[in-house]
């Protein structure tokens, strides 16, 4: 196993990575569907979309978190990293193929299938796009981000590419399995690189994971931080439509996806983060916290201007190009929210300080309130306020959990710029231990 050291893996370029493979996945990912309405016919899109959407959804509750997982513990699995891997990747392609084949069940298969086979092959799109998912957290835990966003790039180009080769068919099934089949070819191509680069470099290497049952523990958390933050996603359209209706969840749903672009992108930095501050020797692990809290708080800030000026500048004049309409619901929207992104900037080094030391519950009753204050917000506000409710209900919910953490998150950089052993006694062995027992202090 290679020295654990950040020389030659920094944060910056690693975060740098998922940024660029964020926008161009994006913009890929938008012309991808504009071609399809106009290639394709609209039935056969919308078909196609629910099964990609939902499939994707599947997988990502499927995989249980063992991305966080493989961020945190991979830089410290030695000799155990592959057997690690194997395992993750095989639980969740087994519980993503369960969630598919329970939704073939219970959901709407007439609508969404083109016949028996396809609902049959369903569960196994659910495990090709799990494998695709948590490959990119492996990387970013051996910190070689870069081949992710190379994987997700190679991927958007040529599922559009496919598109249009296979318009004459038609057929949303075209569509759906020529983006499958694009993704666990590049699935597979990355993988052989990471079972390389495991087998070669990490095969000898020292063990310093924790006991299994912190790792459970861990996981757990992290999982319920996951599932936590994906309620407000999942229920706010039900919300909108219930209340204001579907025309109104239109200006919602294109708003909110630009707003959504940048959270995600905000929260996929922290694996960078704590990929590189994990992979420091245990005798640098205080100045390293120290450095790459610094380095991601500025990379953090840089998104969230971005944000910012996207949501109240720019998103608005692409907006009056789609529809009048859009801009006169949307805007009002974008400008309010984009309020949350720099307050959101506590919640997320608080979140990324707690993996490093593995105290997350008070991040998941973090987490809890905002889903909270955003639904019940937008619940009480919608029929008064319209969608700009969603807005402000979200800024009070970002806002609320910057003044809950703001104290504990003072206190573990505090533990962490003391020298080894200062902050709880001489028998301290490591600054992340002063900084788990600061944690504890406070019931994180």
């Amino acid at each position: 196993m290679p020295e654990r050291t950040a020389s030659g893996k920094s944060l910056s370029r690693n975060s740098l990575a998922l940024t660029v493979s964020a926008a161009v996945t994006g913009v890929t990912g938008l012309l991808y569907w504009l071609l399809a309405a106009r290639l394709y016919p609209a039935r056969e899109v919308g078909a196609a979309s629910a099964v990609i959407t939902t499939a994707t959804m599947l997988a990502a509750f499927g995989n249980l978190s063992l991305g966080a997982l493989f961020e945190r513990f991979l830089p410290e699995a030695g000799a155990r990293a592959r057997a690690m891997l194997t395992r993750g990747f095989t639980v969740g392609a087994l519980c993503g193929a369960v969630l598919g084949a329970g939704f073939v069940v219970v959901g709407p298969a007439d609508e969404m299938f083109t016949g028996p086979l396809d609902a049959a092959l369903f569960p196994l799109a659910v495990a090709i796009l799990s494998g695709f998912a948590l490959l990119d957290h492996t990387v970013v835990g051996l910190r070689e981000a870069g081949w992710a966003a190379t994987k997700n790039i190679v991927h958007s180009v040529a599922k559009l590419v496919a598109l249009v080769a296979f318009a004459f068919t038609a057929s949303r099934a075209g569509m759906v399995w020529t983006w499958l089949l694009l993704a666990a070819g590049c699935a597979v191509v990355l993988a052989v690189v990471v079972a390389r680069r495991v087998g070669t470099e990490y095969r000898d290497g020292p063990v310093t994971l924790p006991p299994r049952r912190e790792m459970r523990g861990f996981l757990a958390a992290s999982y319920g931080i996951y599932v936590v933050g994906a309620i407000a996603p999942l229920v706010l359209p039900i919300v909108v439509i219930a209340t204001l209706g579907a025309e109104a969840n239109a200006y919602f749903a294109i708003c909110w996806s630009l707003v959504s672009a940048v959270l995600v992108l905000m929260t996929m930095l922290t694996g960078p983060f704590v990929a590189s501050v994990v992979s420091a020797p245990e005798a640098e692990r205080a100045p390293a916290i120290r450095r790459e809290t610094r380095r991601y708080v500025t990379i953090l800030g840089a998104v969230a201007v971005a944000g910012v000026l996207g949501c109240a500048g720019i998103a608005p004049m692409l907006l009056g190009l789609l529809d009048p309409a859009y801009q006169e619901e949307g805007v009002p929207l974008l400008r309010i929210v984009a309020w949350a992104f720099p307050l959101a900037i506590v919640a997320l080094v608080y979140n990324a300080l707690a993996r490093v030391t593995r105290r997350l519950r008070l991040a998941v009753g973090v987490q809890l309130l905002v889903a909270v204050v955003v639904l019940g917000g937008s619940a009480l506000f919608l029929p008064e306020h319209g969608i700009r409710a969603i807005g402000w209900s979200y800024v009070v919910a970002e806002a609320l959990a910057a003044v809950v953490l703001v104290v504990p998150l003072r206190r573990m950089l505090r533990s962490a710029a003391q020298p080894i052993g200062a902050a709880s006694g001489a028998g301290s062995n490591s600054p992340s231990d002063s900084i788990s027992r600061s944690s504890d202090s406070i019931g994180a």
